[in-house]
């Protein structure tokens, strides 16, 4: 009896512990909603507009010093001294390292030691001669006794000539120990320490003039008609997305390479202002026709997906998805083909956070 009892009892309990869980759960799920609600992702709006664009054709390539000087040592020695750190400018004929002296010094002094020596035993046999010569023509003296003396003259002379050819080379390997700059331009990849033993033809440290650069490319066959040299071309850099160097196409390779079947070419760029460096990535437009109009957005709008382009309009306060044909890119911009209008406005920032219909905010405009 009192567990029927304790039956009854426990329906209206559950009963009331079920309401409230739902209850409960409802309220939660309100929050739930409301704060997604409230959650929008900010973002900033560019407009769709024209650019000028000039048709090209687009290359990767990397950059390089007009001229790059590898710097070794002519003979073999420890470095006594390092002149220079990386990044100074030097001007050719420039100190650049130094090596120990001491054996070659010594050996420069005794290499003009015998050429004084040879020089008095020079002088000595002239003067035989000259004597021998003058007493030979008064009769004084036999033909035999002059050749003697002309014998002595010619080995003196010789013996000065070779004193005074180990001099200038002795001089010369003590001259090699000051390494120094043959062109104008910044110190890069120095490897040169001191006490370091050196051989002839050790890359010590490298010259590079960068105040002209080239931008390298390798051009396909198929390109190669409208590809010449004097063409102009525009070239960008990821550390400066929004600046164009400009260029010419000053050197072409008259063959291709084995491997790839490519031809390699250099784009000259004026850097005075050092803003490039050797071994940069770039991209390079060398352009092919006359300037036009065309629609542009940033290329920070624009989201790829399985090889389809997009970009995201805001309507009623959500991200709308909508496809675009993209064209060619130029530095920060991205050619708009077809799928948008001039006056439109495309989300330019946060696009990777965003899906077709989520809830967003516009701040001030891209740019402003």
């Amino acid at each position: 009896m009192k567990k029927q009892k304790w039956k009854y009892l426990a329906i209206p309990i559950l009963l009331l512990v079920g309401l409230t869980m739902v209850f409960r759960s409802g309220i939660s799920a309100e929050d739930n909603t409301q704060a997604t609600a409230g959650t929008a992702i900010s973002v900033k709006v560019a407009p769709v507009q024209y650019t000028d664009s000039t048709p090209s054709l687009s290359f990767n390539g990397s950059l390089e010093g007009q001229t790059s000087a590898a710097i070794s040592a002519k003979i073999s020695g420890r470095i006594a001294e390092v002149l220079v750190q990386e990044g100074q400018q030097v001007r050719a004929g420039d100190s650049l390292i130094r090596l120990e002296t001491v054996e070659l010094s010594n050996s420069a002094r005794q290499a003009s030691e015998a050429v004084r020596k040879a020089q008095i035993t020079y002088d000595i046999a002239k003067n035989n001669y000259d004597r021998y010569h003058s007493l030979y023509q008064k009769g004084a003296i036999s033909a035999q006794q002059l050749e003697d003396a002309l014998g002595k003259f010619q080995i003196a002379e010789a013996d000065l000539s070779s004193a005074a050819a180990s001099q200038g080379n002795a001089e010369q390997q003590l001259a090699n120990t000051v390494i120094t700059a043959p062109v104008d331009g910044i110190v890069a990849n120095k490897t040169a320490t001191i006490g370091q033993v050196v051989s002839p033809g050790s890359s010590l440290l490298t010259v590079q003039n960068i105040s002209q650069m080239y931008a390298v490319i390798n051009v396909e066959q198929k390109n190669l008609g409208v590809v010449k040299e004097g063409q102009k071309a525009q070239v960008t850099i990821d550390a400066y997305p929004d600046k164009i160097f400009e260029g010419t196409v000053e050197v072409m390779n008259p063959e291709a390479e084995s491997s790839s079947r490519m031809f390699r070419t250099k784009i000259k760029l004026d850097n005075t202002t050092h803003e490039l460096k050797p071994g940069m990535f770039a991209n390079i437009a060398l352009l092919t026709g006359e300037s036009v109009k065309v629609l542009t957005v940033p290329q920070s709008a624009v989201v790829q997906k399985q090889g389809q382009y997009y970009v995201f309009q805001v309507q009623d306060g959500k991200a709308v998805r909508k496809q675009i044909e993209v064209g060619q890119v130029t530095g920060s911009i991205i050619e708009v083909k077809a799928g948008l209008e001039t006056g439109a406005q495309v989300i330019a920032t946060s696009v990777n956070r965003l899906n077709d219909g989520v809830a967003v905010k516009v701040v001030p405009e891209f740019g402003g």
